[in-house]
């Protein structure tokens, strides 16, 4: 055989061919795992819009058939004793009360029969607990007794003394009243209500000017 002859120079281009079938649909490929973009700048406010014209008055409605002595919130607890209580030191009487507001006052009062005996000296208080505490908005509501060179025969006078509290819960409020020893002062034989009738008057008011 002898040598390979020199690459001959390319043919023309034939003719195009036909066109082949179209193939089958393939696979479905598996979802990417890119990463999730950043959030992108807030963007500017817009412009604000125009006001609105001012509706229609309304109509004037009908008067409330309200009687002023509905609106009051008022408690009283009375109490009758023969022989009296002769507590010196401690609780007397508590009185639940349903507080209907929140920025509302408690006006409390006491009236009823008081007495220290044989108490030279010496002097008892007596004063109102709210749900087990002083009243601090703004001060304690009390009264105190005090006697100096008293000799032993037993008097029994009425007494009487109230004011407000402010800065109480809004529900239901354990008003109590409670007699002990003055700030100071040694405690003394005290009684509280004897043959008459010893109250308690709590009222809800609106909140002082």
């Amino acid at each position: 055989m002898g040598e390979k002859g020199s690459e001959g120079i390319p043919g023309e281009i034939g003719p195009r061919g036909y066109k082949g079938s179209k193939g089958e649909i393939g696979s479905k490929g598996v979802n990417g795992a890119g990463i999730p973009g950043m959030t992108g700048p807030r963007g500017p406010s817009g412009y604000k819009g125009e006001r609105g014209m001012s509706g229609l008055k309304g109509q004037k409605g009908n008067t409330a058939n309200i009687d002023p002595r509905q609106l009051a919130n008022w408690k009283q607890c009375a109490w009758s004793s023969g022989t009296g209580t002769g507590v010196d030191s401690g609780k007397i009487k508590e009185c639940s009360f349903n507080k209907l507001h929140q920025n509302t006052a408690l006006k409390v009062s006491y009236q009823g029969n008081l007495r220290l005996h044989n108490s030279n000296r010496k002097c008892n208080r007596w004063y109102f607990k709210f749900n087990g505490n002083e009243c601090s908005g703004p001060l304690p509501v009390d009264s105190v007794l005090y006697t100096y060179d008293s000799s032993t025969p037993i008097i029994l006078r009425s007494h009487f003394f109230e004011g407000f509290c402010e800065n109480l819960p809004q529900g239901t409020v354990r008003v109590e009243l409670w007699v002990g020893s003055c700030p100071g002062e040694e405690l003394a034989n005290a009684y509280t209500g004897w043959n008459s009738v010893s109250r308690i008057m709590i009222e809800e008011v609106p909140p002082s000017q």
